[in-house]
């Protein structure tokens, strides 16, 4: 065996039936070839994806990295990680609902409460659009209510009539004070506010009349 030091600029090799040519400064590290210690890559280098679940010294590929964090979120959704869902409420921001809620806990409110009112196109009260209602006439005008909370369940709505011409005849479940509608001045604006608990059998109102428009 030979020991000894031999000086090449270039080792050449065989690549099935064809010479190729490496530079032994590059083999060294001195040129393109990372070296062994502490190498700095450059470009994209690309490497063997371990199997999701690996757990050892590998290297680990932007692959398997993305695959862990995919397992991890699927095994702690529901547990650990609430799902996400775009339409869940956030406490710190603004809520619009479109379904209905139900809050077992009850309902604490500190500051403004806002209801829309409602403008009635026909003689309808739709109670499942709103709590307050407006309406002008200017005729005989017979209102229906419709849509009330089921019984067991208190209903209350506001109507806010604007009274130019006619008379009005209410739902047959509707019991003023007295069993006697007020009387109405034409040409002006007029409160009624009724309540149910019983699915709509019985309306019990009340009056607030003649207000000046």
């Amino acid at each position: 065996m030979a020991y000894g030091k031999l000086k090449v600029d270039t080792i050449t090799y065989d690549d099935s039936g064809s010479d190729v040519d490496v530079s032994v400064s590059a083999l060294a590290g001195a040129g393109s070839a990372a070296p062994l210690n502490n190498p700095t890559f450059t470009g994209t280098p690309a490497g063997p994806t371990a199997s999701q679940g690996t757990s050892t010294t590998q290297l680990a590929t932007t692959a398997f990295v993305n695959a862990e964090i995919a397992a991890d979120l699927t095994a702690a959704i529901g547990s650990t990680v609430q799902a996400y869902d775009a339409d869940t409420a956030k406490r710190d921001t603004t809520n619009t609902y479109t379904a209905l809620q139900t809050m077992n806990a009850g309902l604490a409110v500190d500051g403004p409460y806002k209801q829309t009112a409602e403008a009635v196109s026909a003689l309808d009260i739709d109670l499942s659009t709103g709590n307050y209602f407006t309406k002008t006439i200017n005729g005989n005008s017979t209102f229906t209510f419709s849509n009330p909370p089921a019984s067991g369940t208190a209903g209350t709505f506001t109507l806010e009539l604007t009274h130019t011409s006619g008379t009005v005849t209410w739902p047959a479940s509707v019991k003023f004070p007295a069993d006697t509608p007020p009387t109405l001045t034409a040409g002006k604006t007029h409160l009624f506010m009724f309540v149910t608990d019983d699915g709509g059998t019985r309306y019990r109102g009340a009056a607030l009349a003649d207000y000046v428009n």
